[in-house]
């Protein structure tokens, strides 16, 4: 028998049906704004062999997000356009819900849900099944592919200090909104709020400053290592 699932129920059982994936898993989701932990759940599955396929129909992906999901092995994106559903499942698990796979929605918004065990419901879980594949037919395929971000290029009259706000744009380390680069700086006006209320200058944020590439970044160190090399670079041969 299917079972009812609020807000915190979704998200956990929509992570165990990623975890619990053998070979197969389908994410359909119109807004698709994977959280950290989202993520690292499907880069595991991606590791096991398990094909993936997701489709979503909603905003342009920013780009550290295609890059993100470029990695994963055996990873398929669909989009279709007119596509409100939001259904996960994997061959023994299926989540059908409100909520998108959002990190906004996981956070904030009241989401309901059901789960559904296909030795339980063997037949509802196949009639949602083969809608989605119906619904995967029509989808246009989206070519992932890893494209490299050019770093922060600091100014030839930003030599004498580094940290300096300049043209160039940055991405906020928590929220990924794009914002002046600024290594003092690294967030947006929101996020810096909530910030300033702990000032934990190692407190961990999610992507480089200067990239938008996901990383294990901090008001402390808010670039990638790469970026992190090519800015200091960049600031020693114009010193």
């Amino acid at each position: 028998m299917a079972a009812f699932l609020t807000t915190s129920g979704t998200s956990h059982h929509i992570e165990n049906i990623i975890m619990e994936a053998k070979a197969k898993l389908v994410l359909v989701s119109p807004y698709l704004k994977l959280s950290k932990t989202f993520f690292e759940r499907l880069k595991g599955a991606s590791g096991k062999g398990v094909v993936i396929k997701i489709i979503y129909g909603k905003d342009e992906l920013k780009p550290n997000e295609r890059n993100s999901l470029a990695e994963l092995k055996n990873a398929e994106l669909y989009y279709f356009q007119n596509i409100h559903a939001k259904c996960f499942f994997n061959e023994s698990k299926m989540v059908i819900t409100s909520m998108n796979m959002y990190k906004f929605s996981e956070k904030t918004n009241g989401e309901m849900g059901i789960l559904i065990d296909r030795n339980n419901d063997k037949e509802l879980f196949e009639k949602a099944m083969n809608e989605t594949f119906s619904i995967l037919k029509s989808s246009e395929a989206v070519l992932l592919k890893k494209q490299e971000r050019t770093p922060y290029k600091a100014p030839a009259n930003n030599a004498k200090n580094r940290h300096q706000k300049n043209s160039q744009r940055g991405y906020c380390i928590r929220c990924e909104a794009r914002i002046e680069y600024n290594l003092d700086r690294p967030f947006c006006t929101d996020c810096y709020t909530t910030w300033a209320q702990f000032e934990n200058i190692d407190y961990p944020e999610n992507v480089c400053h200067g990239c938008g590439e996901y990383e294990a970044t901090s008001m402390a160190k808010p670039q990638c290592y790469t970026c992190y090399v090519s800015s200091e670079a960049k600031f020693a041969r114009q010193n």
